[in-house]
């Protein structure tokens, strides 16, 4: 989890949420949506954002996603 919430809903966001909307809206974004809302936004189900959060996680491709251990 992190301090921050949806620009929509007020839900609290997990870093996979920021990450996705930094890809899709802009590496700068300052607020954001979480996946529902992202998901609505884009008309797209949340079930395909999910899968392209696991696509790059997989490819280790964009620093967005990356997992520190």
């Amino acid at each position: 989890m992190t301090d921050h919430i949806c620009m929509k809903c007020g839900a609290r966001l997990m870093s996979d949420e920021i990450a996705l909307h930094r890809k899709l809206f802009g590496i700068a974004s300052k607020d954001f949506m979480c996946l529902d809302c992202q998901a609505e936004y884009l008309r797209v189900d949340r079930e395909r954002l999910e899968k392209t959060i696991e696509m790059y996680h997989r490819s280790g491709t964009c620093m967005l996603f990356a997992k520190w251990d």
